[in-house]
């Protein structure tokens, strides 16, 4: 029978805490061996036993890489896992359902979806050839009509759809990941307990040609759900909901189809959104299909009645006559480019943010002469108008202050003086950074160059080291061996390391079994006949074993210096108690440690973005008043833009 990871792990403990118990006593052992051989025979041992010793751990390193490598490629997704119970599954399932329920919810709250009603959005049913055969989505030859509004989408797929397979298509803004927002929150609340949990996944974190489907999906539902890794959800109880095919490289996007297409069959449930050019484009090339026995639907632009409709609810009744030449406009001339341009849903909140929600001229929208410049202006006041001390912020306003539906806002944290044009530029360079990649504060620890992380922690591993030892063992030994620490870790972070060192409290526990193998070793083997020095090389070889067992990279080559250095001095300098050097090499090693962690590299990267200007000091706190303020939204850990063309307006432009 397969084992899942959970299994693997504890084999994996187990042996290890087998395998640190028996080493030291081999390692015991051994030294007592070659003292008995003589000195003459000792050296040849040592080198058979060396030999050994490095062929057995390189061949560990290397396996432990390649199992390294296949979980970031998410090649262990692969693997035959054990099914788990039926009671366990739903178990799993209705833990993730109250996961997504929380977030999308919170979502629609931000974004005001319902506040004070739900914008008019309708669609319109799309047949061959860029859905697939009406035979093979319903059986027959006979269209099926699936034209509705917002909240008919849920009813619609599922009494008039054999399966959920679905593409839903529109222009950029046109509202389409809003539309199955709504879909998954009218799917959670009537889903039975047997029914597929729907999850909406961001297809722009995905790269077809390095990493499998599945391991895909499992890597987003842990980052975007806060799903144990331990417990995975089989495949066939998600309603996968992919969103944003547009959002991905050109080169990759028939990749993706074509993956798509191949991991899931005809009857698993499965929604796409994408923009309509992009899948045009997508399914009319010669390497990738259309989606599979999915029925396509294509949101429509909002006409002019609705546009006016909405900008009237939505504006104090006290300044509607401001509005009276717009509406002049949209009546007289519904196809016109001021129209146009607040056809989408996104266009038409921005409009509601700049201008019904501030002290702003609405006759300024009709100075533009074309929709894509409306467009632009309407992105370019967003983060004025939401970062303006006047202006009621989208999702954000005084305690107790009512939205124009009459429900308070839950969000009443004091208000933050970030200003206008310093919110904007920080933005910017958030867009340019990371792109369409979700943003965090840790996910900005790569800003700092390697050179300066390397200098810094260096300088501090060597200050550590210097004076431990200084203490210990004299001027002469501090002063070389912090050299030798700071010149060490500089190579090793510029050369070599690009990985996240583990968490601080990590490495101390690792510290600590280490230390406390180090003075139990050194104990039996005090008693052992041997001498001081032979005790403590044995002791702190045991120790060093343990530590690079446990821990990696940078950590294992500090400790292997100390290493080196309390042996070396120990034999050559027979006055210097091995224990003060033990003891230093202890504390020195708790503190490289710590320092190794991950608080050191994002506070350099803090303080570097905010002494250049890129970002504030407290970056967590600015994500998060985005998130709140309606700029960013947050699915998980990991904030994004509102949408795309938001992202890409701030990108090319201070």
């Amino acid at each position: 029978m397969a084992r899942s990871d959970s299994d693997f792990r504890g084999w994996y403990w187990w042996a290890l805490v087998a395998t640190s118990i028996l080493v030291p006593f081999v390692a015991i052992a051994v030294v007592v061996f070659f003292v008995s051989q003589g000195r003459e025979y000792a050296d040849q041992w040592a080198s058979i036993f060396s030999f050994v010793v490095t062929t057995l751990i390189a061949s560990a390193a290397t396996i432990g890489w390649l199992r390294q490598r296949a979980k970031r490629k998410g090649d262990l997704g692969t693997l035959d896992v054990a099914e788990p119970g039926a009671d366990a599954v739903a178990a799993r399932a209705k833990r993730l359902a109250v996961k997504v329920e929380q977030v999308w919810k919170s979502e629609e709250l931000r974004q005001r979806l319902l506040d004070p009603e739900p914008l008019p959005v309708t669609w319109r049913t799309v047949g061959p050839p860029v859905s697939d055969h009406w035979r093979v989505i319903g059986g027959n030859d006979l269209p099926i009509d699936l034209d509705g509004s917002l909240d008919d989408l849920y009813h619609t797929v599922h009494t008039k759809l054999p399966r959920t397979r679905l593409v839903v298509l529109g222009e950029p803004g046109a509202g389409k990941t809003s539309l199955v927002m709504r879909f998954v929150l009218a799917c959670l609340s009537a889903r039975e307990q047997a029914d597929p949990v729907p999850v909406i996944l961001r297809l722009s974190t995905w790269t077809p040609s390095n990493q499998p489907i599945a391991g895909w999906i499992y890597a987003r539902l842990v980052e975007d759900y806060d799903c144990d890794p331990a417990e995975p959800l089989p495949l066939n109880r998600l309603l996968l909901i992919l969103d944003g095919l547009d959002e991905m490289p050109a080169s990759e996007r028939e990749q993706a189809l074509t993956q798509i297409n191949a991991a899931f069959s005809a009857r698993y449930p499965l929604v796409l959104t994408s923009r309509t050019a992009e899948y045009l484009a997508t399914v009319e090339s010669q390497q990738a299909d259309v989606l599979t026995a999915a029925a396509v639907i294509e949101i429509k632009p909002l006409d002019a009645a609705a546009i006016r409709g909405y900008l009237t609810i939505t504006t104090k009744p006290a300044r509607l006559p401001e509005w009276s030449n717009v509406f002049a406009e949209l009546s007289a001339n519904p196809d016109s480019e001021l129209a146009r341009g607040l056809s989408t849903p996104l266009a038409l909140s921005l409009a509601r943010v700049a201008y019904a929600e501030r002290a702003a001229n609405p006759d300024h929208l009709l100075t533009f002469t074309t929709r894509r410049d409306l467009e632009a202006h309407l992105l370019n006041e967003l983060v004025p108008a939401l970062y303006s001390g006047s202006a009621r912020h989208c999702g954000r306003r005084p305690s107790g202050y009512p939205s124009r539906s009459g429900r308070s806002s839950a969000y009443e944290q004091p208000n933050l003086a970030w200003r206008s044009d310093a919110a904007h530029h920080w933005l910017s360079f958030l867009a340019r950074y990371f792109g369409r990649r979700g943003i965090s504060s840790l996910g900005l620890i790569d800003v700092v160059p390697p050179s300066i992380y390397g200098m810094v922690l260096g300088l501090l591993s060597g200050l550590c080291a210097g004076t431990a030892f200084d203490i210990a063992a004299g001027p002469a030994t501090g002063a070389l061996l912090g050299t030798a620490m700071a010149m060490a870790t500089f190579v090793y972070v510029f050369v070599q390391d690009r990985r996240e060192p583990p968490p601080s409290s990590q490495i101390t526990s690792w510290t600590a079994t280490s230390a406390l193998f180090a003075f139990v070793l050194g104990l039996l083997t005090m008693g052992a006949d041997l001498r001081a020095d032979q005790a403590v090389v044995i002791a702190l070889g045991a120790a060093l074993w343990l530590q690079v067992t446990l821990s990696r990279g940078l950590t294992a080559v500090q400790v292997g210096l100390l290493d080196m250095a309390v042996v070396h001095t120990a034999v050559t300098r027979p006055s210097v108690s091995p224990y003060t050097l033990t003891l230093a090499a202890l504390v020195t090693i708790l503190a490289v440690s710590v320092l190794s962690a991950s608080r050191l590299h994002f506070f350099l990267a803090r303080a570097m973005l905010a002494a250049s200007g890129r970002l504030p000091w407290r970056v967590a706190t600015f994500l998060e008043d985005g998130y709140q303020r309606g700029v960013l939204r947050r699915v998980g850990d990991l904030y994004y833009f509102r949408h795309d063309l938001l992202r890409q307006q701030l990108t090319h432009k201070e």
